[in-house]
């Protein structure tokens, strides 16, 4: 790769949604140029986007990919929600010598993941982990 190639590459890294004509006048290049080198890597900008608009943390964003992630049928891979939460508990049950329910799961789960807040707050997936045992361990209470 070339100097000029790097330098172009490296203004997209930090800047992915600006515009051709920015990197181009950023970098000395000219936009078609930018164009052919940004066009080999064959990512649209609608991806950068998304990529910004998701380093945006709010309280919705944390909660819809929780719920993405608890409503997705995850069961093929890890069984269904409800056992394995109860599987869990009687491990669980056994290693600390008292009963652990699934609901118990549920709530320790949450705790896991406050404790790894604790560690390292801007982690997003410790937020929307918690989240999604809260809601898995809110179904399972109400049956």
């Amino acid at each position: 790769m070339t100097p000029k190639q790097e330098g172009i590459w490296a203004y997209i890294v930090k800047n992915p949604t600006a515009p051709l004509s920015k990197v181009a006048r950023a970098t000395r290049s000219s936009p078609s140029y930018v164009h052919s080198l940004k066009s080999k890597i064959g990512t649209p900008n609608e991806v950068f986007e998304k990529e910004a608009k998701a380093a945006k943390v709010t309280r919705a964003s944390i909660l819809d990919t929780a719920k993405a992630y608890v409503t997705k049928d995850r069961a093929a891979d890890h069984g269904d929600m409800e056992d394995n939460f109860a599987v869990i508990g009687k491990y669980w049950s056994v290693h600390l010598g008292v009963t652990v329910t699934a609901v118990d799961v549920a709530v320790m789960m949450t705790l896991l993941k406050a404790a790894r807040i604790k560690s390292n707050p801007a982690h997003q997936d410790n937020w929307v982990d918690g989240a999604g045992y809260m809601a898995c361990g809110g179904e399972i209470a109400a049956k």
